[in-house]
């Protein structure tokens, strides 16, 4: 089965429980595990070591997130160890994320630009965004020099490009074949 369609079962199987629950805990909590585990390389050897036993890799777990995590979280943790799908668990909790983010109605774009945005061109793009929505937007900002000018806007499929580099390339082809 392919890594997206196994981390996107697991993410809605725990996003229904969360409904019933606090959604924005367990985001946090969910998080909050996913970063320790990529930053303590011991940890994610345990974790993710095929020779150590499914019971030795839920004792260590429970010692080391004892008193941590809910027992939402640590019986979703306990079932990835079970059924070996502990190394999905970035995946699960990017997964996880986008679920609440559409539960909430947030969107998220990626906004491409040659230089930073100031504040009053951030403030206009994110109304122009909601406009074009109808969701709220999260702006995640990065600054690529070779765009030339202009921004590119990424939302989830769709790519708005109105970036030099793009008008560039698309004169480019028409010269070319004409």
């Amino acid at each position: 089965m392919l890594k997206g369609a196994i981390a996107h079962r697991y993410a809605q199987a725990l996003f229904e429980i969360a409904l019933q629950g606090n959604l924005d805990a367990i985001e946090a909590e969910l998080q909050e595990l996913t970063q320790l585990i990529e930053q303590n390389a011991e940890v994610a050897h345990v974790l993710y070591h095929p020779h150590i036993s499914l019971s030795e890799k839920k004792d260590l777990m429970k010692k080391i997130f004892a008193g941590e995590l809910s027992v939402t979280v640590g019986n979703f943790l306990n079932l990835l160890i079970d059924r070996r799908r502990q190394n999905y668990l970035p995946d699960i909790a990017q997964e996880f994320a986008r679920l609440a983010d559409g539960a909430r109605n947030i969107v998220e774009a990626k906004v491409t630009s040659a230089v930073p945005l100031n504040d009053i061109q951030e403030q206009r793009l994110q109304k122009e965004l909601v406009r074009i929505t109808g969701k709220n937007v999260r702006m995640v900002k990065e600054v690529r020099p070779e765009l030339i000018g202009g921004v590119m806007i990424k939302i989830g499929d769709r790519v708005m490009d109105g970036s030099v580099a793009f008008k560039l390339q698309r004169i480019r082809q028409s010269l070319s074949h004409a």
